[in-house]
């Protein structure tokens, strides 16, 4: 076997990251995994400007570039495969528009869409990108990575952008929403994307138990300004949403 030490190290490094919940310094990367420290920091440059790892003041963490490496893995593997039945059903049995949804970088791009005959209109066609900060299907999956995962996915975009006028203007609107949704398992948006329509998502897990994707559920109905995560009325579609995503968890599993 051809021996590549820096690929072999720049390994390492991204599976120790990986394996932590907080920031890394160069100097503990080192020590773990026994590198030659300019060596390290060497790999680290490349890493960052690959947006493999990003830096943060405490330290090195996993980039945006690893979760959409993972993300286009699964979308040419098992992923779409396994999640589009399910999919189609959710979109039957409530006469809505379901999708399935990954991240792309600091965008939520749209990988399956099925709809009943009496289905609203929304614009998640396949392939459409939208930010992930206003998508629930989006959110779903923010909520459920480290903290310091999503600031390093954001930490260059200076200004949120706002297709309605609703949504998170920046990282700490953006921290909140995502605390609130991450207590409930789920999130959701209203008018964010569309006027007039509010979507329901629940993150999907891989065997490591990392969000990889979120099936959402897009309704009828602009649900007012401070409604949350707590309308009586959405019980019945958020634990079908939930079901949804549970199914195709235990599918990749």
């Amino acid at each position: 076997m051809a021996e590549v030490p820096a690929l072999r190290r720049a390994i390492a490094m991204l599976r120790h990251m990986a394996s932590s919940n907080r920031a890394i310094t160069a100097g503990a990367l080192v020590r773990a995994l026994e590198i030659p420290r300019s060596s390290a920091y060497d790999i680290l440059a490349v890493l960052e400007e690959l947006g493999l790892v990003a830096r943060t003041e405490s330290g090195f963490v996993l980039g945006a570039g690893v979760h959409e490496l993972g993300a286009s893995y699964l979308r040419t593997n098992p992923l779409q495969r396994l999640a589009q039945p399910v999919v189609r059903q959710l979109a039957d049995d409530t006469s809505a528009t379901a999708q399935l949804a990954v991240i792309r970088g600091w965008e939520t791009e749209y990988v399956l869409k099925e709809q009943s005959l009496k289905s609203v209109a929304v614009i998640t066609a396949t392939g459409v990108r939208l930010p992930s900060y206003l998508t629930a299907t989006g959110r779903a999956i923010l909520a459920q990575l480290p903290k310091s995962e999503v600031l390093a996915m954001f930490q260059s975009e200076t200004e949120f952008v706002s297709r309605t006028g609703r949504g998170p203007t920046s990282v700490k609107a953006l921290n909140a929403i995502l605390a609130q949704e991450r207590r409930a398992g789920w999130a959701i948006e209203h008018g964010e994307v569309t006027p007039g329509i509010s979507t329901i998502a629940a993150p999907v897990y891989d065997v490591l138990g990392r969000p990889i994707a979120a099936i959402g559920l897009s309704v009828s109905g602009d649900a007012p300004a401070g409604s949350g995560t707590e309308g009586e009325a959405l019980e019945p579609i958020v634990d079908r949403v939930l079901e949804a995503a549970a199914e195709v968890t235990a599918k990749l599993r």
